[in-house]
């Protein structure tokens, strides 16, 4: 059974995505609770990196944003939950990912 290229890259980028949440509030987890008080102070940006970066992996998780060159110009192609939302919606996520992640 051979399938899609979108289909393969759908996949691939939400196990990515999925896993890179998982991991980072695995993170959150352990700097909160786990931290031995003498790095404590260390923890606080631990923890601020792990928020960034799950929101930046569930930004992508909605967006799947794919970059195909065409000459000169690149087009951009969202297959991600986004796109039931309109063109719009997806297009916000994908400014928001870049500019604050």
């Amino acid at each position: 059974m051979i399938f899609a290229p979108t289909t393969v890259f759908s996949i691939v980028h939400s196990v990515i995505s999925i896993l890179g949440m998982i991991f980072n509030l695995l993170l959150t987890y352990l700097a909160l609770w786990k931290t031995p008080k003498v790095i404590r102070s260390y923890a606080t940006l631990i923890v601020n990196f792990a928020v960034s970066d799950f929101c930046a992996c569930f930004s992508d998780l909605l967006v799947q944003q794919r970059i195909i060159p065409a000459g000169l110009t690149l087009g951009y192609v969202s297959s991600g939950v986004c796109k039931y939302f309109g063109p719009r919606v997806c297009y916000t996520m994908w400014v928001s990912f870049y500019l604050f992640f």
